[in-house]
């Protein structure tokens, strides 16, 4: 994990959140970056510094640890792709007020947001979320780009595939698998396993639509 100054892709919500983080946190932040010119120059007192482009700059990337700011999935996709190409340094956040097991083991750039728990040997890869008030419980695997809405609970032995979502309040029964590019919707329950690229809603969750 990166100690240098951090620098938040993204100012729209999800990069307030973790600005709060940093702050509580007390982790130095460079300020943001964000392709919206309608922004306006600073959030709270932090400055937009420039947009995507920047990360074309060797020298600003060596100096300075990236987080995705980003909420969407396949923006935040396209993002991680561009920062694995420009070999950025990745700051991992974790409030602290988050409730996490000392053996747990968490990737480079992901964060754990405010109230949220996350339960022994549970191993969280990089670039995931695991947003406000979710918990986590044991023996779960959340691969890399793994999303945990506001919260939703995963059961023990839950195993999230690469670039899964978890809507708000959803809940994952013990031992399921969750494949690769799939979504359980909100306020949804999954009880048996979901196949790669699908979304799935209701309770139980049934398939709604496939591929996205």
């Amino acid at each position: 994990m990166s100690s240098e100054p951090v620098v938040i892709v993204g100012a729209g919500g999800h990069g307030k959140v973790l600005l709060d983080i940093c702050r509580a946190s007390s982790r130095e932040v460079a300020g943001f970056l964000d392709e919206n010119p309608s922004l306006p120059p600073s959030i709270h007192g932090t400055p937009i510094i420039g947009t995507d482009d920047m990360l074309d700059d060797a020298t600003f990337v060596a100096s300075h640890s990236f987080v995705l700011g980003v909420g969407d999935i396949g923006v935040r996709k396209s993002l991680n792709s561009r920062l694995l190409d420009a070999n950025a340094p990745l700051a991992t956040l974790i409030h602290p007020s988050a409730v996490i097991s000392e053996f747990v083991t968490i990737g480079a750039g992901s964060t754990v947001h405010a109230g949220s728990i996350v339960n022994i040997d549970t191993i969280i890869g990089m670039h995931c979320v695991i947003n406000t008030g979710a918990s986590v419980d044991h023996d779960c695997v959340l691969a890399d780009g793994v999303q945990i809405s506001p919260g939703a609970r995963l059961a023990g032995g839950v195993r999230c595939e690469e670039n899964v979502f978890i809507g708000t309040g959803a809940a994952v029964l013990p031992n399921v698998v969750i494949g690769k590019n799939s979504i359980v919707g909100g306020g949804s329950s999954a009880a048996k396993n979901v196949p790669e690229n699908v979304t799935v809603f209701g309770v139980p969750a049934r398939i709604v639509r496939k591929a996205w």
